[in-house]
C-alpha cells in the first residue's frame, strides 16, 4: 500500500509539473549552495539537497529550528524536549552522532556528545535559508558528515529593517523575539534576541531558552569581511531523558557560544577565504533536580578552528583546495581532561563537459586525527542534464565518524564507556533524477549505505550496564522522493497556494551481532510521509497544514497534524496554531512521551525602510 502511494505521488507530481511549467515560480531556483570552496547553483547540483527558505519558515510560525527541519524528507528529529530544548538529528537512518550541523559553513562540532548538536544560538528570524545535504558529506565537510549535513545560512541586508514577535500558549508558553538590521555606511550589521519559556506539558518538562545573535559584514574594496557570534542558554527539566524513563527528576543546563570571522579576497582568478572559528559548550546535568549534589556531571568543551579555502574557475570547470585545523579540548568531572587535534586537507575539481551537459566532480578529503590516525575520504559526483529542467545524477563517497568522548570515557552506575572503540565507516552510493524549474521542484533518488564497525550502546543482559562497542555492520537501502509546487503565481487568489510532499522508504539490515539490547541503532525510520499545503482564504487570511507520518523500526508508528491560521495587514500579522490537533499519543525516542494537542497564538511585526 505504501509503495503504491509513493508511485502515485511520483506520477501526480510529474503531471502537475507538466501542466504548470510555464506559469509558476519558485524563488530558490537561483540559490547558490554555500559550500566552503566550490559554489554550485542549486539547479546544477548532482546530489540530494533540500532547501527551506525564510518564507517557508515564516509561514510555519515555528517555535524552533527542530520544528522547521521536520519539513525535510529523510530528516528525523527525535525530540526529548520540545520547542528546541533538545533533539537528536538523524539523516536517512543515521544515528544522532552521524550528522553534522553548520552555520554559514562553520561546523558546530561537539566532542562531548551529539546530543548538543542542535544547541544553536540563532533565532528563526536570522535564517535566510537552510540547506540539507542528504548523503555522504565527508568529501565536502570532513568526518562526522556521515549520513548528511545541514548548513544554516544567515544574512545581513543593505536596508534597515525591524522584526518583533510574541507568542502565548498552553502550558505556560511565552515566547518573544526582536531582530534589527542596522546598516551604517558600508558596514552591514544585524542583532537578534529571543526568549522562550514553558511550564511544561508534564512534570519536570519546563524550559527556558535565551538566544543572542550578531552578524556583521563590511566590504573592503573588492574584498569582504564577515563576522558573526551567538550565545544560547537552555535550562530544562529532563524527565526520563537519559537511562531510564523512571528517572523523572533529571535536570540540565547548557550554554553554547560561537564566534566566527572570515575574509573573502580575490587574487587574480583565485578566490581566497581564510576563516577563524571558536565554539564553547558547557553542560551541567543533575540526576536529582532538587538534590544536585547526589550526582551531577560538568562538561566544558572548546573547539578552535582555522580554515583556508581557495577556488579558481578554469577552462574545464572549477578547482577547490584548502586546509583546516581543529584544536579540541574537554574538561569534565566524569570524562576527565581530554584533547584532540585534527588536520584536514581537501581537493576537488568540478569538470563541465559537452557544453555543460555533463558535470563530473571528483574529490578527496585527507584527515589526520591525533588519537585515531589518518583517514581518507574520496568521493565522486556525476550529473547528466537531459534538458533545461531534467537532470540525472549519481554520487558516491566514503565517510567515517570517530567516537565522541562520551563513547570513550563516560561512566556511572548504568553506563560504561569503551576506550578501545574504533572509528565507524561507510560507503554510500546514490542514483537519482531531479526536475528543477521556475515552476516546480522534484527529486527522486535511490541510495545505499554500507556501514561497518558501527558504534552503539548495548547490553547483553538486562542487568548489565550500557556499553558502546563496534558491534557490526549494517546496510541501508532507501528511496527518497520530494516535490514542491508553487501555484500562487498562476493565480494569487487560488485557494491552494503551495504544496510540499516528501516520502522516504528505508530498509536497514543489521549484520550478525550478539547485541541483545540496542540503544540507538534500531530507532531508524522505515517509512516517512510529509505533506505541507498552504491555502489562501482571502487576500489577508491564509492557512497551512503539516501532516507527518513516521513508522520506526523499534517504536509504534504515528501520524501528526499541525494547523496554522494567519491574518496579515501591512506590517502586522496574527496567527493561531494547533500542534498535534488530533491529540496523538507518540514517542520520538524510546524514553519520552511527547505532548498532546498544544494551542498557541502569536503577533508579528515586520518593518522595512
Amino acid at each position: 500500500m505504501r509503495f503504491c502511494l509513493s508511485l502515485y505521488l511520483i506520477a501526480w507530481s510529474m503531471q502537475v509539473m507538466a501542466q504548470h511549467s510555464d506559469t509558476l515560480t519558485i524563488d530558490i531556483q537561483e540559490v547558490t549552495i554555500a559550500e566552503n570552496r566550490i559554489s554550485i547553483p542549486f539547479n546544477d547540483v548532482s546530489r540530494s539537497i533540500d532547501i527551506i527558505t525564510k518564507h517557508q519558515i515564516r509561514q510555519l510560525n515555528a517555535n524552533s529550528i527542530n520544528e522547521v527541519l521536520q519539513l525535510v524528507g529523510g530528516v528525523d528529529i527525535r525530540q526529548r524536549g520540545i520547542h528546541g530544548v533538545q533533539a537528536d538529528l538523524s539523516i536517512r537512518g543515521g544515528t544522532f552522532e552521524q550528522a553534522l550541523v553548520l552555520i554559514n559553513g562553520v561546523k558546530m562540532l561537539d566532542p562531548q556528545t551529539g546530543h548538543h548538536l542542535m544547541n544553536l544560538p540563532i533565532t528563526l528570524e536570522d535564517i535566510e535559508r537552510i540547506e540539507v545535504l542528504k548523503g555522504p558529506g565527508a568529501r565536502v565537510f570532513g568526518q562526522n558528515a556521515f549520513a548528511g549535513a545541514i548548513n544554516i545560512i544567515t544574512k545581513v541586508h543593505e536596508e534597515f529593517n525591524l522584526s518583533a514577535g510574541i507568542d502565548y500558549g498552553e502550558n505556560g508558553l511565552r515566547n518573544s523575539f526582536t531582530s534589527i538590521n542596522l546598516p551604517i555606511d558600508q558596514y552591514k550589521q544585524k542583532i537578534s534576541l529571543s526568549s522562550n519559556h514553558s511550564d511544561g506539558y508534564r512534570s519536570n518538562t519546563d524550559y527556558t531558552i535565551s538566544n543572542v545573535f550578531y552578524q556583521g559584514q563590511v566590504k573592503i574594496g573588492e574584498n569582504r569581511l564577515d563576522l558573526f557570534g551567538g550565545y544560547t542558554s537552555r535550562d530544562f527539566g529532563a524527565n526520563g531523558f537519559y537511562g531510564n524513563e523512571t528517572f523523572t527528576d533529571q535536570y540540565e543546563e547548557t550554554r553554547t557560544s560561537i564566534v566566527s570571522a572570515s575574509y573573502e579576497a580575490r587574487a587574480g582568478s583565485w578566490k581566497i577565504t581564510p576563516k577563524l572559528n571558536w565554539r564553547r559548550n558547557t553542560d551541567n546535568w543533575q540526576f536529582r533536580r532538587q538534590d544536585p549534589e547526589f550526582f551531577q556531571n560538568f562538561h566544558t568543551s572548546h573547539v578552535l578552528t582555522g580554515e583556508l579555502h581557495l577556488s579558481k574557475t578554469h577552462g574545464l570547470g572549477i578547482l577547490g583546495i584548502g586546509a583546516e585545523y581543529n584544536s579540541i579540548d574537554l574538561t569534565s568531572n566524569n570524562l576527565g581532561q581530554r584533547n584532540r587535534g585534527q588536520v584536514g586537507l581537501h581537493l576537488e575539481n568540478r569538470f563541465l563537459l559537452m557544453d555543460e551537459k555533463i558535470d563530473i566532480t571528483p574529490g578527496m578529503y585527507f584527515l589526520r586525527i591525533s588519537d585515531f590516525g589518518t583517514q581518507i575520504f574520496p568521493g565522486l559526483d556525476i550529473g547528466y542534464r537531459l534538458d533545461n529542467n531534467w537532470k540525472l545524477y549519481s554520487n558516491m563517497g566514503r565517510t567515517s565518524r570517530i567516537p565522541s568522548f562520551t563513547d570513550l570515557y563516560y561512566e556511572d552506575s548504568g553506563n560504561l564507556g569503551n576506550p578501545d572503540l574504533q572509528t565507524e565507516s561507510a560507503l554510500t552510493f546514490e542514483l537519482g533524477a531531479s526536475y528543477k524549474s521556475r515552476t516546480a521542484l522534484f527529486q527522486l533518488s535511490y541510495f545505499r549505505r554500507d556501514a561497518s564497525d558501527l558504534i552503539d550502546w548495548f547490553k547483553l543482559d538486562i542487568d548489565d550496564r550500557w556499553m558502546p562497542d563496534n558491534f557490526g555492520s549494517a546496510v541501508y537501502n532507501g528511496l527518497d522522493l520530494g516535490t514542491t509546487l508553487n501555484l500562487s503565481k498562476k493565480n494569487n487568489k487560488a485557494f491552494l497556494q503551495t504544496i510540499k510532499i516528501n516520502y522516504l522508504y528505508l530498509n536497514a539490515s543489521l549484520g550478525d551481532s550478539e547485541v541483545a539490547l540496542s540503544r540507538n541503532a534500531l530507532e531508524n525510520l522505515k517509512h516517512q510521509l510529509i505533506i505541507n499545503p498552504r491555502f489562501s482564504i482571502t487576500n489577508r487570511l491564509s492557512s497551512s497544514l503539516l501532516f507527518k507520518y513516521n513508522d520506526r523500526a523499534s517504536l509504534e508508528d504515528y501520524s501528526l497534524v499541525d494547523a496554522n491560521l494567519q491574518y496579515g495587514i501591512k506590517e502586522w500579522s496574527f496567527y493561531i496554531k494547533a500542534s498535534n490537533i488530533f491529540d496523538s499519543d507518540y514517542r520520538e525516542t524510546n524514553l519520552v512521551p511527547m505532548p498532546g494537542r498544544w494551542m498557541m497564538i502569536g503577533l508579528r511585526y515586520r518593518m522595512t525602510k
